[in-house]
């Protein structure tokens, strides 16, 4: 692999890499409404012994129910050096690669989920994976690029490049802590630089086109927060990345009833973002839905937590994004069943992704599988 040293990385990035509202967006999405899934924990529950069924019983490799189902796209996360055997991070290269082989056989497109940590990055979770760590900003912007333009390569290689590529996971708190870490308070960014972030994440997205072969070839660049629930707040953040000079050619949002409101407030984020940034289209990149209670309880759920309230959630959510001008939906966790099998976390005390997944305890496929429409 050919690689770019600090300096020429801080020449590329300085070079102004164009905000959403002034380039032309790849079109790999085009106007297709996408119904997606996640697919992360699928091989691996699969390779322990899991055998997913579908709505009839009848066994099928989880990839195939996907596609049965009329499902378009899959998203799948990437981690760096994560214990593969613990807390259902089994998503090195490797396994990401197979995956990536399994979703082009059933003509699935694919979101490449990049979290650039070893563990779970969220709002609250954003951790330098151990190889990165005590790099100052321009090292570690340049192992960004480095790791990123590595990845598409041997994607590209096995002939399954993404579709398109998220940078980091749920980022309104930053990633690569404590360098790009961000705090923000009443919709004002409070701590850290926005500027520093968009160095980490411009290096991805650089290294993203480089390995690609130019703008032209490379996939849309998905940025991803989780602050569906304040629409001000949500175009402050996307609004202060832009003008720092961030890379993103379409918007990803993650929405969790319990978390982030109700179908209202999601309404009214899509539609400000559409309104801000008119040529970015916009994603719920994440949602899920229980279909059985969660055994430490939740609240602020708007439906019943069962299998029949699993697809009304998901049949309300679908006219509710599309309406405000969303361009698609990701199921999180659809393949999170018989964890006890391959699932390793004695950290936790409650496996809520179990009671949310598309799969009941037997893993068959129900109701709600066919929710999103």
């Amino acid at each position: 692999m050919n690689k770019i040293g600090a300096a020429t990385l801080l020449l590329t990035l300085t070079a102004g890499l164009s905000a959403c509202t002034q380039v032309t967006i790849p079109e790999a999405t085009g106007d297709t409404w996408i119904r997606g899934l996640d697919v992360s924990e699928a091989r691996e529950a699969e390779a322990a012994g899991v055998q997913f069924r579908d709505r009839d019983g009848t066994v099928k490799p989880a990839l195939q129910i996907v596609r049965d189902h009329e499902y378009n796209w899959v998203r799948v996360r990437l981690m760096i050096d994560p214990d593969v055997k613990a807390y259902g991070l089994a998503q090195d290269l490797p396994y990401v690669k197979a995956v990536m082989r399994d979703a082009k056989k059933q003509n699935l497109k694919v979101l490449l989920d990049l979290h650039y940590s070893h563990w779970w990055a969220d709002p609250g979770n954003q951790w330098t994976p151990e190889r990165w760590k005590g790099q100052d900003l321009t090292t570690l912007s340049a192992s960004v690029y480095d790791y990123t333009r590595d990845v598409i390569t041997q994607l590209r290689d096995q002939d399954t490049p993404p579709d398109m590529v998220q940078i980091g996971n749920e980022i309104n708190a930053g990633m690569l802590w404590e360098t790009g870490r961000l705090k923000w308070e009443s919709g004002q960014l409070t701590t850290g630089s926005m500027a520093a972030l968009v160095r980490l994440t411009n290096a991805g997205a650089t290294a993203v086109r480089d390995a690609s072969g130019g703008r032209d070839r490379m996939p849309p660049i998905m940025v991803h927060i989780a602050k569906t629930g304040d629409a001000a707040a949500t175009v402050a953040w996307y609004r202060a990345f832009i003008d720092a000079g961030g890379w993103v050619d379409v918007i990803g949002l993650s929405y969790y009833p319990s978390w982030h409101g109700d179908f209202s407030g999601l309404g009214e984020t899509i539609r400000a973002l559409r309104s801000n940034f008119t040529q970015t289209k916009v994603y719920v990149a994440e949602t899920a839905y229980y279909w059985d209670k969660n055994q430490v309880g939740t609240t602020n759920l708007p439906y019943p937590e069962t299998p029949q309230g699993q697809y009304d959630f998901l049949q309300a959510l679908t006219p509710v994004v599309k309406d405000a001008g969303g361009s698609g939906i990701f199921y999180w966790g659809a393949f999170w069943s018989q964890s006890s099998r391959w699932l390793n976390a004695p950290g936790w005390k409650d496996d809520d992704a179990s009671r949310r997944s598309l799969f009941d305890d037997d893993a068959r496929a129900t109701v709600g599988i066919d929710g999103l429409k």
